[in-house]
């Protein structure tokens, strides 16, 4: 189907920008990661041109300040085409003997679709105050403005959230794989902050690297969950649902407007010293 969008201004201020600068989409971004890893073209494309299992942290720190600046930049439009052009060259075979490129509009939306889930869910789980009614369905439609900005087809895109939501799961249901890239990427074993020495981040890395994995493990759809039989124990939904609670606790003291300047000023601060191969 051929989806075309009202024009829709995006910028810190949309409800999209707000959600994606918010700092808690670190407790939803591993997940949205792995289900990224679940896509066989996706999961090929990493492992063919990615050092991502060598150095992971390094990955997400140099790709998502682009990701959300290319929705609250100024220049958020001319961002969203650096980041489809950085895909341009990626390409191959996967694990299946089938041929993938990551522009593939269905493949590429799919990459988008876990993003727009893993702010909403960070929101909805993590945030005191998350969107609802028609808020909700604002977001949507900014999200496909979002996604419009990358140039590629619309034909991948639903017309609403319901539908979105129902095509999420089906995705999840049937088209996912217990992919390589995926496997790795459940097995944290330390973490990485930037900025800290490799001494604080060894030291960090006892408490943070189960923190990481009950968080990854718990962000992921029940569904998919259940689908490759990935360990989920009472304790770790107790242990879960705490954490949320004390996040959205906690959050109550500080302003939507605080938290999402310093989410901005994180993300310009590792855009600036971080660097894409192509750039």
């Amino acid at each position: 189907m051929t989806q075309t969008t009202e024009s829709i201004e995006l910028g810190p201020d949309s409800i999209l920008g707000r959600l994606a600068a918010d700092p808690r989409i670190g407790f939803t971004g591993f997940s949205a990661g792995v289900l990224q890893l679940m896509h066989p073209a996706v999961s090929a494309g990493v492992l063919d041109h990615s050092a991502f299992f060598s150095d992971p942290f390094d990955r997400i720190y140099r790709s998502i300040p682009r990701i959300v600046n290319s929705i609250v930049a100024p220049d958020s439009r001319e961002r969203a085409a650096k980041v489809r052009e950085y895909h341009r060259d990626i390409k191959g075979t996967d694990a299946h003997g089938n041929r993938y490129h990551a522009l593939d509009p269905d493949v590429y939306w799919w990459t988008h679709m876990t993003f727009v889930w893993a702010f909403l869910s960070a929101a909805d789980r993590f945030h005191p105050h998350p969107p609802t009614g028609a808020e909700r369905e604002r977001y949507y439609a900014e999200s496909l403005e979002w996604w419009s900005r990358y140039g590629l087809s619309m034909r991948p895109a639903q017309p609403d959230l319901a539908s979105f939501e129902a095509d999420f799961d089906r995705v999840c249901r049937e088209d996912l794989e217990w992919t390589k890239a995926a496997r790795l990427s459940m097995k944290v074993q330390k973490i990485e902050v930037a900025g800290m020495s490799p001494q604080m981040n060894r030291l960090l890395s006892i408490p943070g690297a189960p923190l990481v994995r009950l968080v990854l493990t718990g962000g992921l759809p029940e569904l998919v969950r259940e689908r490759f039989d990935i360990e989920w124990s009472r304790l770790d939904r107790l242990s879960y649902d705490a954490l949320a609670l004390s996040v959205r606790t906690g959050g109550r003291f500080v302003s939507d407007d605080a938290a999402t300047a310093y989410g901005r000023r994180l993300m310009n601060k590792l855009e600036r010293t971080t660097t894409l191969v192509k750039e």
